[in-house]
């Protein structure tokens, strides 16, 4: 959402850190441009890993927290700080990082690309192509990262204490999954023999379906919300309450597009976790439906929902209303 409105240059002094204004075609425009994602990506992240952690516990129906599932996340939050300090809340956060600031920096950058090419103008900011540039977005960051996404769900869902030596680290996590099909005694698939590192793509099908509606979804209701205020404020007072718009619409855009996506979301957990159930194959589709469906009946298909918005709502109100304050600091707003 950027401004190419000249008097841009002098809003908000007190926070620029950067006074030059890149030419938008320019390698320092796209150089600030991906700081600002990737600023936001990790920030908004740090800031709910714990909440991220409870959730992938709650979707993979982790025996030891399922009784909490529903209404106990402070006691979740409690019993993992017992049992491993407060690091346990962070397991798995240094992958979280790895693959959310590259994913944040090139996904804001590319949205921004897509968006001057397929939305140059007001006129051309349809429903339909905020839908079609937020998802094209998302599907084209998710190779990149996904293998990420999968050592850090099996990072998570490790409920072993620090005094346990055989509790999960990123690389037994990784060598587990590139092991994964080759059991003593048993042929594993001449195609994960030849292409191991497909085992890090496990849920990743589930994951593209998801992905289109889920960050379509969002830049669509953070556009649409966006403009319809700008519709209604003039220009001094939309910019004294920049901030707190951001915020709200970035909190409603995530709530929207996770209450849509959310099944799809914990099919694609469960098929990432399988391979700690049913390491020799890959669960299909209908098999993870079958699962969770006999596991919680419709109810299954939801669980962890009411954390997922208490950790969606904050992630996507920081991650957004962040990348646009970022942009303002760098003169690219």
């Amino acid at each position: 959402m950027s401004s190419s409105d000249p008097a841009s240059t002098t809003r908000f002094p007190h926070w620029r850190l950067l006074k030059s204004r890149p030419d938008r075609d320019s390698y320092d425009y796209l150089a600030r441009s991906t700081l600002a994602g990737g600023f936001a990506g990790g920030l908004a992240k740090t800031c709910i890993a714990p909440l991220e952690r409870v959730k992938i516990l709650f979707q993979t129906h982790n025996k030891e927290y399922a009784k909490y599932s529903g209404a106990g996340l402070v006691y979740t939050l409690r019993d993992i700080a017992k049992k491993d300090g407060i690091r346990g809340l962070f397991r798995g956060h240094s992958l979280t990082l790895a693959r959310a600031i590259p994913h944040a920096a090139v996904g804001f950058t590319i949205y921004e690309a897509i968006s001057a090419v397929f939305m140059p103008t007001r006129d051309t900011q349809t429903s339909s192509r905020r839908l079609v540039t937020g998802a094209v977005t998302g599907l084209s960051t998710l190779p990149f990262t996904y293998p990420f996404e999968l050592i850090r769900v099996r990072m998570a869902i490790d409920t072993r204490t620090s005094s346990q030596t055989q509790r999960v680290n990123p690389w037994t996590a990784m060598r587990a999954i590139w092991n994964e099909g080759i059991v003593p005694g048993r042929q594993p698939s001449s195609f994960l023999i030849a292409f191991p590192f497909f085992h890090f793509y496990r849920g990743f099908a589930v994951s593209a379906l998801g992905t289109i509606p889920y960050r379509g979804g969002i830049f669509l209701v953070w556009e649409t919300l966006n403009a319809a205020v700008r519709s209604r404020l003039d220009a001094q007072s939309f910019d004294a309450h920049r901030g707190r718009i951001h915020l709200v619409v970035g909190a409603v855009a995530g709530a929207s597009a996770q209450i849509v996506t959310y099944p799809l979301e914990v099919i694609r957990r469960v098929q990432q976790a399988s391979g700690t159930l049913s390491p020799t194959r890959t669960i299909r589709f209908g098999e993870t439906i079958v699962s969770v469906w006999q596991t919680r009946g419709w109810r299954g298909f939801y669980s962890g929902l009411g954390i997922g918005l208490v950790k969606q709502v904050p992630m996507h109100s920081i991650s957004l209303a962040s990348w646009q304050a970022a942009k303002v600091a760098l003169n690219i707003d």
